[in-house]
């Protein structure tokens, strides 16, 4: 029987699979953007879970814990390429805003899954939005950052622990 922490590292697994899929297609952003957030989330909870931090389940914790993991695993790699940590966290904190929870008090209603009213009182919907994420995943933080989370989703037993 598997614990929760290889439960959540499986099923990342699967969202990466599903998000590298989509990227390579002309879907919606958003839909690209859905796959990525819970790819990450799911991933990030995998390493809380391995840690005994289950009691801080919580949806933001991609910003809180992925830099941290990804600084982990380059070290564990021995790459030694100069990379910008706050580009990183602000990077995180754009996709855990991606949740529909996830608002920053009211600022930010745009997410990834239903759609909100905007500042105009227009109803937005997510097909059709421009996130601002989605270019920055395309800058060397953005890149670096997918590349070393894919490698730790690939390879979860960095952090895993078995039964």
């Amino acid at each position: 029987m598997e614990n929760w922490s290889c439960a959540f590292a499986r099923q990342a697994a699967s969202d990466l699979d599903v998000y590298e899929l989509l990227s390579g297609s002309t879907v919606p952003v958003s839909q690209r953007l859905h796959y990525l957030q819970m790819w990450l989330e799911k991933l990030c909870k995998a390493f809380l879970w391995s840690q005994a931090y289950q009691t801080e389940m919580k949806h933001q914790v991609v910003a809180h814990v992925l830099p941290g993991l990804v600084a982990d695993y380059w070290h564990r790699v021995d790459f030694r390429k100069a990379t910008n940590i706050s580009a990183f966290r602000e990077i995180c904190r754009e996709i855990d805003l991606l949740h529909p929870q996830i608002d920053a008090a009211g600022r930010r209603p745009e997410n990834v899954e239903y759609p909100w009213a905007g500042a105009s009182g227009a109803i937005e919907v997510p097909a059709l939005w421009k996130f601002r994420l989605a270019q920055k995943l395309y800058t060397v933080p953005g890149v670096l950052l997918l590349k070393a989370a894919a490698g730790i989703t690939r390879n979860p037993s960095v952090f895993l622990k078995a039964d």
